[in-house]
């Protein structure tokens, strides 16, 4: 499974390079697109999607039928799908800096118009670091469970703190002091 995980990276990568030697190409972006369905996450998508509304002439009914295909409108988080939305009705081309750019985004450049955690951590890392620290919750690693505590002050990331909160007391555990803590920390 890591080797086709791996595949795919490269894959977007290699067409990344195809984008950048050509940025008003429509036709590399829309391969670079698909290509980034195929990886884990939604930045990915949302990277390439900015890519090429920034660089390539608006065309309305282009980028619609782009956006309503399922295996993107289905990924994209609903603000970001409508965002896209709004702009290709619009008709107008991305600016260079968006909140809508990811670090995925080879052309278009995230802007600092976004949350103070997303600076330092992604909406997809947020969701994995949660994910790992429930995990370890589970098994009863103290340590792990400290270091994450530690992350989502220090990085202030309320989103994966939240999402290991509410998955952990859906199970009914009752958590220490440490994450009262916290909660009075981020709020």
């Amino acid at each position: 499974m890591p080797s086709r995980d791996l595949s795919a990276r490269e894959r977007f990568r290699q067409l990344g390079r195809q984008v950048l030697v050509a940025p008003g190409e429509r036709v590399r972006h829309e391969t670079r697109i698909v290509a980034a369905c195929n990886l884990p996450g939604t930045e990915p998508l949302q990277g390439a999607l900015a890519d090429l509304l920034y660089a390539c002439e608006p065309d309305a009914t282009a980028n619609a039928q782009l956006l309503s295909r399922p295996e993107i409108a289905q990924r994209l988080l609903s603000y970001v799908l409508h965002a896209f939305q709004v702009l290709v009705h619009q008709g107008q081309r991305l600016p260079k800096a968006t909140p809508l750019a990811t670090r995925h985004s080879i052309l278009a450049t995230p802007s600092l118009d976004v949350p103070r955690r997303a600076l330092l951590v992604s909406v997809d890392d947020s969701r994995e670091i949660a994910a790992r620290a429930v995990a370890a919750v589970q098994v009863g690693d103290t340590v792990a469970e400290d270091e994450f505590l530690r992350h989502c002050l220090g990085a202030r990331d309320t989103l994966a703190f939240m999402l290991a909160r509410r998955a952990l007391m859906r199970e009914g555990r009752v958590l220490g002091q440490c994450w009262e803590d916290a909660v009075q920390v981020l709020q």
